[in-house]
């Protein structure tokens, strides 16, 4: 028996009409929803559409709204004449009776109908039809029709939930490739660190490796390896001078440089914050008097030339391309 009250069961089943179309590749719902606007007159309707892909037929009921003001939720198991509903036994007729009202959908081939009268008229009318079958569907499984505003707001409850989803998977696989690019950064910097060391050990290595024959020459290698040093950082030499065995010195680096650098030049190095941006003044012993820092190149004399004071004196610095000129500074003097 209908869960529905008479007078519902009425309202809701006189009024309904049931429809086929040929499957295609448009927006079905819309073709079936102009084809009923145009048979109940109305735009306000319920619709219950079915797509048979075996027959390639869409198979529908609909009914205005209307006719279920009383009815929350409007759900027929009339739908088991719909091919593709789990219950459809074939071609034939599908009946349901309530009180005063009975109602059958037949089924043809691809031709679907609904018929609603009285119960004497009906069984006059099923009668007639010896040879078709009958198929009672008070137990069968209910399929509910739906609203023309309900349906867009199933299909906008869809689209923001699949939205929603892809939002979170794209989030998450963003704070992933945030993480693996920041993993590598890091590792690729620890890297560059640990060949910057390298290099500076591998040069002062090699330096004291020299077999030293005369004093010049352990001279020549101590300048030769701060000059290594520097051109590494990026910086240049301001002063240098050996006299009586004791090494003064001033050196422009970048304010990048680490302690690594400062702890390779010896002990007793000091820096500080030199006038310049971005600069470094390095130094060994007392800083030279009557000196500023000036960016000059280094080369290593082919001659030299004895002073009165019996020291021999060789220009210093690195990188010609910090400074073309000559240098303006006093000479490096180193004893002989």
């Amino acid at each position: 028996m209908s869960l529905l009250s008479p007078a519902n069961f009425d309202s809701a089943y006189t009024s309904m009409i049931a429809g086929a179309i040929p499957l295609h590749s448009g927006d079905v719902d819309k073709t079936v929803f102009m084809i009923a606007q145009d048979v109940l007159g109305t735009a306000k309707m319920h619709l219950l559409v079915a797509t048979d892909p075996a027959s390639k037929m869409v198979y529908y009921f609909a009914a205005p709204s209307s006719a279920f003001t009383s009815i929350a939720v409007f759900a027929t198991p009339l739908a088991a004449a719909l091919p593709s509903h789990p219950q459809h036994q074939g071609d034939g007729i599908y009946f349901l009776q309530d009180v005063n009202l009975a109602v059958a959908v037949e089924k043809t081939r691809d031709q679907i109908r609904v018929v609603a009268n009285s119960n004497e008229a009906m069984a006059d009318w099923i009668a007639e039809r010896p040879e078709t079958p009958i198929y009672r569907v008070e137990e069968c499984e209910p399929w509910a029709m739906e609203s023309i505003p309900g349906a867009y707001r199933r299909l906008a409850d869809g689209i923001s939930l699949r939205t929603a989803k892809y939002s979170s998977i794209i989030a998450v696989v963003s704070l992933l490739v945030y993480f693996i690019a920041s993993l590598g950064t890091s590792i690729q910097s620890a890297a560059a660190d640990k060949s910057n060391q390298d290099h500076m050990t591998a040069i002062n290595s090699a330096v004291t490796k020299i077999d030293f024959v005369s004093p010049m020459s352990q001279q020549v290698a101590r300048m030769q390896r701060v000059s290594a040093l520097v051109v590494r950082a990026g910086g240049w030499i301001d002063e240098y001078e050996v006299k009586d065995g004791k090494e003064k010195f001033v050196l422009m680096m970048p304010a990048w440089i680490t302690k690594d650098y400062i702890d390779a030049l010896g002990p007793r190095v000091e820096a500080d914050q030199a006038t310049e941006e971005n600069l470094v003044r390095v130094s060994l012993g007392m800083p030279l008097p009557g000196t500023t820092p000036v960016q000059r190149p280094l080369t290593m004399a082919a001659s030299s030339q004895t002073t009165p004071t019996g020291a021999t004196t060789m220009p210093a610095a690195i990188d010609p391309a910090r400074a073309p000129s000559a240098p303006t500074g006093p000479p490096m003097q180193v004893p002989k």
